[in-house]
Parts: structure tokens; sequence; C-alpha cells
């Protein structure tokens, strides 16, 4: 009989993954604060905790997959949060994408009661957290590690133990500064191809077979000729870890200069109200300055 897995944040990402862990026979014990993604889950054979101290009696390994840092202490340092039920020997693993120097406080500060932390920030995109194909990075002891692995492996098809607490973040961060400036020069492209007359299509159907081809390209530039900015990964979420990895850079002294420019544009993305949009809406902010739309038929 396995134990019961604790879940906590069942969200853009979080509901798949969840789903997953039920569909690989886990016993899963869930919290949100909203009520319709607890009733999906419970649904599907999961059961319900009233707070998160009640998930931590009842789960010796409890997964976190909230916005922030600040979302993180609430369920951890609230009121019926985390602290209160767990007990020594139990393991949290924190999902979200925060600063290696944050959940290393959160870990120094749960030692005291024996609680082990991991961090395991993820990436692939709500298509993946669904798709169970997630890439998985762990920071933390070994031990516990291996204790969560076969969980991990039903949320993610690359799973990576990377060493100390706050690895994983560190190599989350590298990851994402990579999106951020390879989506902000997709963008940048779009735009450009549009002011020059080109058609967007032509655009989308040549590049992936030329040396300017990426990943991103493949999956940011058709949302923005489609004027398809529905939610996949939060502009707002992306912006925030722009400013991890510009504090990351100045803690190790390492100039970070595509990451400033790409952070700015991306908080006026914010500014113009698109923050709540995918991050391939910061083709917007760009087209506002050029005074061109990309969409397909358009032509300068």
């Amino acid at each position: 009989m396995k134990n019961h897995v604790g879940f906590i944040g069942l969200g853009n990402m979080g509901m798949g993954m969840a789903k997953n862990i039920l569909q690989a026979g886990f016993p899963l014990v869930a919290y949100d604060l909203q009520k319709e993604p607890l009733e999906k889950i419970k649904a599907l054979g999961a059961e319900i905790g009233q707070n998160p101290k009640e998930i931590a009696e009842r789960a010796r390994i409890t997964f976190i997959v909230v916005l922030n840092y600040m979302q993180v202490e609430q369920v951890v340092f609230s009121d019926m949060g985390l602290r209160e039920g767990v007990t020594s020997g139990d393991v949290l693993v924190v999902m979200s994408t925060i600063a290696p120097t944050e959940v290393r406080s959160l870990a120094r500060t749960l030692e005291e009661q024996g609680v082990k932390v991991l961090d395991a920030p993820i990436s692939g995109g709500k298509e993946g957290a669904e798709a169970g194909t997630l890439t998985i990075m762990v920071g933390g002891e070994k031990a516990e590690f291996e204790r969560c692995r076969n969980i991990f492996e039903a949320m993610g098809r690359n799973i990576y133990y990377l060493g100390a607490l706050g690895s994983g973040l560190s190599l989350k961060l590298v990851n994402n500064l990579l999106v951020a400036v390879n989506g902000l020069a997709v963008a940048e492209a779009m735009v450009l191809g549009a002011k020059a007359g080109l058609d967007p299509q032509m655009i989308l159907d040549i590049i992936p077979k030329s040396a300017g081809d990426s990943w991103m390209f493949r999956n940011r530039a058709y949302r923005m000729v489609d004027r398809d900015f529905a939610c996949r990964g939060e502009l707002d979420i992306l912006l925030k870890d722009l400013s991890f990895i510009m504090e990351m850079g100045r803690s190790l002294k390492i100039p970070l200069f595509l990451s400033a420019v790409a952070k700015e544009i991306f908080q006026m993305a914010n500014c113009l109200g698109y923050g709540k949009e995918d991050d391939a809406a910061v083709v917007k902010a760009l087209e506002k300055i050029a005074g061109v739309e990309v969409k397909k038929g358009n032509k300068e």
C-alpha cells in the first residue's frame, strides 16, 4: 500500500501534475484555495484536505506548486499551515520557481523540526504537466530525492538530481534566462518581418527550416501570428523569474546584459496590461513601438 502524497496548488501546472500522480496509483490528498479545482481532482479520486496542516498530518511527502515565495510562506507558516502538521522525517518539495536563497532560508527554518526540503522546479509548460513529460530539476539531500523519485517519475519524463539544495532552482533560472531572451528575440524578429512587409505565415514556414530556428520560435511565433495569447505560461511569472535571474547575477558578480534588456521590455509589457496573458504577448509591446501588428494577411 502506497503512502499518501500531499499536493498543494492545483493551478495552471499543478492540476495536470496532480492528475498524473493519481494515475500512477498514489493516493493523493490535495489542497487549493479555489473550490473548483478541488472538485475536479476529487472527482478523479483524490482526497481533499481542509487546510495545509491537514495535508501535512496525512502525508509524509508534500509537493508545493504555488506562484511565488510569499505563497510558499503562507502555505508553510500561516495559521493551519504545513508547519503545524509536519513531523520529523517529512519532506516538503517546493516546485515553484523562487530564488535559491529563499528555498535555503525555508529549509533552515524547518530543520529544527526534522523536516527536509527539496527544490524541484519544472519546465515543459501546461502541456508537459498534463502529459507527464515535464523536466524536473532537483536540489537537496540525495536520500530524500530517492524517496521522491517514483513520484517525480509520475509527473516528468526527464528527472535530474543536481546536488545541494538550491541547485535545481539555479538551473531553472539559467533555463528561464534562455526562455525570456529567446522569446523576446522571436517577438522582435516577427515585428521586424511584419514591418518589412513580409507575410508572417511565410516567416513561420521558412524559419523552422533555417539556422534561426529554435524551440521558442516554434512554440511562440505561431501564437503571435494567430493572436492567441491565452495563458499557458504567464508573462508576469516570467517577469518574476527575470528578477531572480538578475539577483543571481548580482550575487555572483556576473553582468547579464541581455537579461537586463529582456526584463525591462517584459516590464513594459506588464505596464501595458499584458501581464496575465501568455508570455508570447510581449510581442504586443514591440508592436506598439513599431506601429505594426504581426498577424496573417497583414502587410505594411
